[in-house]
């Protein structure tokens, strides 16, 4: 019976206690320890018998873990990870992996020295949703891709903010970095690496530091042009914590937040419904609606267990830190292709 990976937490907020708890629930794992600042949250998880400390670098030193899940406000998850890298724990780094761009170049060059994988937390990766869109659209079944577009539109409630790091741009707040690069992932999954971006971004609605709202357009190294629309304090159903039915904490609505369209035909996600009709169809053309087959999961399981085989070296990580950072400058691109009114292209800001 091969013995299970020891694997240490390092923040144990939302995120954090939501691996942590599907760590538990994982034959495989065994929980080495959590470092978590708040003490009261310390103190709930010793009382579960839980190994706690107030210092990540104490617990590194103290456990020596084979892995480490990475879920501390944005700002931090590079450092952190470059702390796990140098003591020899490979790290599941929660996204963005990094909050700037040179925190995560910075992050990429300590890794590149060893030998250690890195995993990074873009869980929709490993949702059998975005599996069967990326497989039909790179498989051909849309033809071209010309146009696509996405949305992540809902309200947050006002004590979503009680965190104060998430309204602090020096800390990685923001609906961009929290929200947006999400969707950048999936969209880059399902449709190929995005050359150039430019954005309007506005916190009007709120007035706080970052931003509520944003409209971007896309364009594909492919050549496809996308638009995407962002804002985290409307009255809408149309995102994808909402439509996909990925969380349970949300409620589900049948609504899609990607609509990806080629010559050949288009798909919705997350309904996953294609539509073709006849070769040169005119106006009138039979439009023919089906709908992919996939068998639904849960993706942070999925992640986990493939964690699990990364640290073990079985498989190479889905997503590598230098695929993360392709998500990450697509992301940032929005607020400077925002403050300059112009496009910024993706290798600008990886140069």
């Amino acid at each position: 019976m091969v013995n299970p990976v020891r694997i240490a937490f390092i923040g144990a907020g939302i995120m954090g206690r939501h691996h942590l708890a599907v760590a538990e629930r994982n034959p495989e794992i065994e929980i080495a320890g959590v470092a978590e600042f708040s003490p009261e949250t310390r103190e709930k998880l010793a009382a579960r018998g839980i190994a706690t400390f107030a210092d990540h670098r104490e617990m590194l030193a103290a456990v020596k873990p084979e892995g480490v899940v990475i879920s501390t406000p944005n700002a931090y998850h590079a450092p952190a990870a470059i702390d796990c890298i140098e003591a020899g724990a490979v790290p599941l780094i929660e996204k963005p992996v990094a909050d700037t761009l040179e925190a995560g170049l910075k992050l990429r060059a300590a890794l590149a020295g060893t030998d250690l994988p890195a995993l990074v937390g873009h869980h929709r990766r490993h949702n059998p949703i975005i599996a069967a869109a990326a497989a039909h659209v790179r498989g051909g079944g849309l033809g071209r891709v010309l146009a696509l577009n996405g949305m992540w539109l809902r309200r947050k409630p006002d004590e979503y903010f009680k965190e104060a790091w998430k309204m602090n741009p020096a800390l990685g707040g923001g609906t961009l970095l929290i929200n947006a690069i999400h969707d950048f992932d999936s969209l880059r999954a399902i449709c190929g690496e995005i050359e150039s971006v430019q954005a309007m971004t506005s916190s009007a609605s709120r007035g706080f530091a970052v931003e509520d709202t944003a409209a971007i357009i896309m364009r594909f190294e492919s050549g496809a042009l996308g638009t995407f629309t962002i804002s985290d304090n409307v009255v809408a159903p149309w995102c994808w914590e909402m439509t996909s039915q990925e969380d349970p904490r949300f409620a589900w609505q049948p609504e899609d937040c990607y609509v990806i369209c080629g010559t050949e035909g288009s798909l919705a996600v997350p309904t996953l419904e294609t539509w073709t009709n006849t070769p040169n169809g005119g106006r009138d053309a039979t439009f023919i609606r089906r709908k992919l087959y996939h068998v639904a999961a849960e993706s942070m399981e999925l992640q986990m267990a493939h964690f699990v085989r990364v640290i073990r070296r079985e498989e190479a990580p889905l997503v590598t830190v230098d695929s993360a950072l392709g998500t990450l400058a697509a992301t940032l691109a929005v607020p400077v292709s925002a403050q300059r009114g112009t496009a910024v292209t993706i290798a600008e800001l990886l140069a």
